[in-house]
């Protein structure tokens, strides 16, 4: 981001973002961003887990999240590295992970 033509500051509890061009900026973030965020209920339609299981792996801090207003939200390459057990946290997770939801045939 260029700091000459962008201008950050609080005002009343607010986060503003002034631009000289807005849509350059827009590009800078997106690509700063990297991968989106997931709430709890989509990592658990991913995942086949509860909701309640997910959200226990955030409080024992073993899924890194952000509260976003009042939900969690996890960035999708910290759901990888858990996943795929890279994560320094999923040493002993194998075990005690939690319940998967049960699978419903129709």
């Amino acid at each position: 981001m260029n700091a000459e033509t962008t201008t950050i500051f609080v005002r009343d509890g607010w986060l503003i973002i002034e631009a000289a061009d807005p849509d350059a900026f827009q590009t800078q973030l997106a690509g700063a961003r990297g991968d989106g965020l997931l709430s709890v209920t989509e990592i658990s339609q991913r995942t086949g887990f509860t909701t309640g299981a997910v959200r226990a792996w955030i409080k024992r801090s073993v899924l890194a999240a952000v509260l976003v207003g009042k939900e969690y939200r996890v960035r999708e390459a910290d759901l990888a590295k858990l996943l795929d057990g890279k994560s320094p946290e999923t040493a002993s997770l194998s075990k005690r992970i939690g319940r998967r939801r049960k699978s419903v045939t129709v």
